[in-house]
């Protein structure tokens, strides 16, 4: 497996970028106001699951290039991924100012998983 560093590997990238993520999400949106605590729902996810997580993204890549919020949702339930995500994503959904960096985190998963092939 390619690794991003001399000890991590693409999964710990990846858990780690998606923690970033989680308390991004936690900051801007509020512990309060989000079902789950986000950030231990992460913290909880092995780096194998995060790369399955990962992957479905890279293999419905369309749905990150053309900002699909109902087939991401969708992408969600039958990936049969965590649905606290869901609540995440309805979070971001309804605060315009966090779409781009939000797409950004999701492009950045799909293309890890892309070019760890390489």
């Amino acid at each position: 497996m390619t690794t991003t560093t001399d000890t991590m590997t693409i999964g710990d990238f990846l858990k780690e970028k998606l923690g970033n993520m989680a308390r991004w999400v936690t900051e801007e949106v509020g512990k309060e106001n989000l079902p789950v605590d986000v950030v231990q729902l992460i913290k909880d996810r092995t780096a194998v699951e995060v790369t399955v997580l990962a992957e479905a993204i890279n293999a419905h890549s369309a749905k990150v290039t053309h900002r699909d919020w109902s087939g991401l949702v969708r992408l969600i339930e039958t990936e049969d991924l965590p649905v606290d995500f869901t609540a995440v994503v309805q979070a971001v959904r309804v605060r315009e100012q966090m779409h781009d960096k939000f797409w950004r985190y999701l492009e950045l998963f799909r293309e890890v998983v892309q070019n760890s092939g390489d």
